[in-house]
C-alpha cells in the first residue's frame, strides 16, 4: 500500500506505524518492510525495527515467512481476547468504583457527554473507545490498565478492518451511563456487573458481523 511519506515532525515511528494499524492505513495483512518504511518516515531502520519489535509484544505485528506483517484476527482470537477483556475490565470496573477520584469521574463524565453530543458515528466510536480508556486509568491498578490497553489495540484490528457494522451507539451510551453511575456511587458489584454485560452485547455484535464475513466469503 503506497502511503505519503511523513513530514518529520518528531513523532517516533512506533506511534505513527501504531496509528496507521489502529487507523486502517496499514490493514491486516500488509508487510512491513523495514527498508521502505524507514525512507517513508525518514528515519534509519534501527528506529523501524525497534517499532516493529514493540508493535509485535503489542499483538498488532507478526512474523510472516518473508517479513513483519499486520496481525489479521480470526474469529476466534476476538472471542478469546474478549474473554480476557470482560474478565479484567469487570473487575477494573469494580476497582474505579472502590478508588476512584473526582477527577476520574470528571474525566469520565466529560467523555460521555461528547460521546451524547456528537452525531458522527466515527468520532462517537472513537469517544467509546475513549471512555473506556478512562475507565482503565480511574481503576487505578497499572497491571491491569497495561494489559487492557494491549487487549483494545488488538481489537482495533477487527475495528479497521470492519467499519460497516452496526456499532449499536446509542445502546453503548445508555449503558455507559449506567455504568457511570455506578462508579459515581461506589457501587463495586453493579459496576462491575454492568460493564460485563456491556462487553458480552459488544462482542455479540462484533461475532455476528464475522460471521456474516464468513458467509459471504464462503
Amino acid at each position: 500500500m503506497a502511503l505519503p511519506p511523513q513530514s518529520g515532525a518528531g513523532v517516533p515511528p512506533y506511534q505513527v506505524l501504531r496509528d496507521e494499524i489502529v487507523g486502517g492505513a496499514l490493514p491486516p495483512g500488509e508487510p512491513l518492510l523495514e527498508t521502505a518504511l524507514a525512507t517513508r518516515l525518514g528515519v534509519g531502520r534501527a528506529p523501524v525495527r525497534e517499532a516493529i519489535q514493540h508493535l509485535e509484544w503489542d499483538g498488532l505485528v507478526v512474523r510472516g515467512s518473508r517479513s513483519p506483517q499486520v496481525r489479521t484476527l480470526t474469529a476466534t482470537e476476538v472471542v478469546e481476547i474478549y474473554q480476557a477483556r470482560i474478565a479484567l475490565e469487570s473487575e477494573a470496573a469494580a476497582s474505579a468504583a472502590a478508588h476512584r477520584s473526582a477527577l476520574d469521574l470528571a474525566r469520565l463524565r466529560h467523555v460521555h457527554d461528547e460521546a451524547r453530543q456528537s452525531e458522527d458515528p466515527d468520532e462517537i466510536r472513537a469517544l467509546h473507545g475513549k471512555w473506556h480508556e478512562v475507565l482503565r486509568r480511574a481503576c487505578h491498578n497499572r497491571t491491569i490498565t497495561d494489559v487492557l490497553d494491549r487487549l483494545a489495540l488488538q481489537l482495533a484490528l477487527y475495528d479497521s478492518a470492519d467499519m460497516s457494522r452496526n456499532p449499536n451507539l446509542d445502546s453503548s451510551d445508555d449503558e455507559h451511563a449506567e455504568i457511570l453511575d455506578a462508579i459515581a456511587e461506589g457501587d463495586q458489584d453493579r459496576a462491575r456487573t454492568l460493564l460485563r454485560t456491556h462487553l458480552e452485547r459488544t462482542r455479540d455484535v462484533r461475532i455476528a458481523a464475522l460471521v456474516r464475513e464468513e458467509t459471504t466469503a464462503g
